[in-house]
């Protein structure tokens, strides 16, 4: 379905002759662009399915997610029985990329709603380059690459609250707190990444494609940024 959801939009990132025609303030969006050093871009020619696949890459490598889930799986090896430690790690995955869906759904109707205007794609713009140049002050400044934005004390919580979860002798119990910690601790984090997400809605909302196409792809888009995740988790489970 999300295949042929797919083939039934549009083959590129934006069509300068199907623009967004929902908000008469939208202003023109240029076919081509020049940048420094790059050169001149062919908008029409970029593929949206490539960008959405290298933005939900980038933005799945993301230390301040990664560590909660590391914790997780070395709690759950210590465990004796292998359903629950499939089904602990499974809920906290789901329950995390339905969270990130639902997030990156309500960013994406906000930006269609507010219309696809000039201001607005100045501000994600400007966002996009102060996000890029902090995470590469942070990569030569701090190359131990942790996870900044939650405080120690509160992540000493976080972990001693899973802990206490997967210890818990009722399954169900355990299911929902762990569902209800994924949601916590990622609502938290979604400030290391916000930046991607902003700029891919926002490439998306340029579109104008159907709504079963929209969701398609911010479906594409969540699906390869859950792939680091739960090929670590699987990896781990299977060895």
């Amino acid at each position: 379905n999300v295949v042929a959801a797919l083939q039934s939009g549009l083959p590129s990132t934006l069509d300068t002759s199907q623009r967004v025609r929902s908000n008469p303030e939208s202003s023109p969006v240029p076919g081509k662009i020049n940048l420094p050093v790059v050169g001149t871009i062919d908008l029409a020619s970029l593929s949206l399915p490539l960008l959405t696949i290298v933005l939900a890459a980038i933005d799945g490598f993301n230390p301040c997610a990664m560590w909660v889930l590391v914790f997780l799986i070395s709690l759950l090896l210590g465990l004796e029985d292998e359903r629950r430690m499939w089904l602990l790690g499974g809920v906290f995955l789901a329950t995390t990329a339905l969270m990130y869906f639902a997030v990156m759904a309500a960013w994406f109707n906000l930006i269609k709603f507010l219309g696809v205007t000039g201001w607005l794609r100045m501000t994600i713009a400007c966002l996009a380059i102060v996000a890029g140049l902090l995470f590469l002050r942070d990569y030569w400044s701090k190359p131990d690459a942790t996870c900044k934005v939650v405080h120690p004390d509160r992540r000493r919580k976080i972990l001693e609250n899973i802990r206490r979860v997967v210890g818990r002798e009722n399954l169900l119990w355990s299911l929902i707190g762990i569902a209800a910690l994924a949601v916590g601790v990622n609502f938290i984090e979604l400030a290391c990444s916000a930046g991607v997400p902003a700029v891919f809605t926002q490439m998306l909302a340029l579109n104008d494609l159907t709504n079963t196409a929209y969701y398609a792809y911010l479906t594409l888009y969540v699906l390869v940024f859950m792939l680091d995740d739960v090929a670590i988790f699987a990896t781990a489970m299977i060895a």
